[in-house]
């Protein structure tokens, strides 16, 4: 474990410590108790300030996550495979996740539990993480992860991503129907340490006959001009969050307005 005193980043001529994205995180609204889903790309903050290896940097910022939560509070991050798609195995313990390095270290960590989801598998830790982990076979729909963060009342925190990995905007996208999407069934095997079984997920999938540019720089604004995201400098990028209850609200609203509001325009067919 690295001491407090220990800097993590290094960048504009400063040095980045555990209390900075503390307090980082405060100034966004995260509070002991809370729920968040982590967005996570640890490499924009700066340049690692000590030799002594990513492992370590992972496991300081997940401590730091955790203790911005607090013992009552849940954390969670996307540990997404996508590897059901492809006819390959789901194994929950083996499936590397595909969403950043973070998010990878985080899922082996003691404590934190991975759920069955073959597709948009998660990874939680926290006071509340049972609930969050029992999701349901449709990946973006009723019981899915964004369905509970939404009942939960969770926040998402884009931690040095962009709005754009907004993943929770598949949930919009489903219950208003979106035209240039669908819902298909995949089925394959899943394996959970020596037990191993045919299962099926349903996944909001693009039409393949349509050019599809997502572009969700307008709801960014448009959430900005509400004031409705927050967001704070660190080093050389930026922490984010949103309270998931207030994006669904103006998600939906925009999207029943205009059907192609999450793309660049309305697709072209192929």
């Amino acid at each position: 474990m690295i001491s407090s005193f220990q800097p993590l980043y290094k960048a504009n001529g400063k040095e980045i410590f555990s209390s900075d994205i503390i307090a980082a995180l405060g100034k966004v609204g995260i509070k002991n108790g809370d729920t968040i889903f982590v967005h996570s790309d640890v490499s924009v903050f700066g340049k690692l300030a000590f030799p002594l290896g990513r492992e370590l940097l992972l496991g300081a910022l997940v401590e730091v996550l955790k203790r911005a939560v607090g013992r009552e509070g849940t954390l969670i991050m996307p540990t997404f495979t996508y590897s059901f798609c492809k006819g390959e195995i789901y194994d929950i313990d083996k499936s590397r996740s595909t969403v950043g390095a973070l998010t990878e270290f985080f899922r082996n960590q003691p404590g934190v539990k991975r759920n069955f989801q073959p597709i948009f598998s998660v990874a939680a830790w926290g006071k509340n993480k049972a609930n969050y982990l029992k999701t349901g076979k449709d990946s973006s729909g009723k019981d899915s992860i964004f369905d509970k963060l939404l009942k939960g009342k969770g926040k998402i925190v884009f931690f040095g991503a962009s709005f754009q990995s907004c993943t929770f905007l598949h949930f919009v996208e489903q219950t208003q129907g979106v035209p240039y999407r669908h819902l298909k069934t995949f089925r394959g095997w899943i394996k959970n340490k020596q037990e191993k079984y045919r299962d099926e997920c349903v996944f909001l999938v693009r039409n393949l006959n349509q050019e599809i540019i997502k572009d969700t720089s307008k709801l960014e604004k448009h959430l900005n001009r509400k004031k409705l995201i927050k967001r704070v400098g660190l080093g050389t990028g930026e922490i984010l969050a949103v309270n998931v209850t207030d994006l669904f609200r103006e998600a939906t609203r925009m999207l029943k307005r205009n059907a192609y509001y999450f793309l660049k325009g309305k697709p072209n067919e192929k």
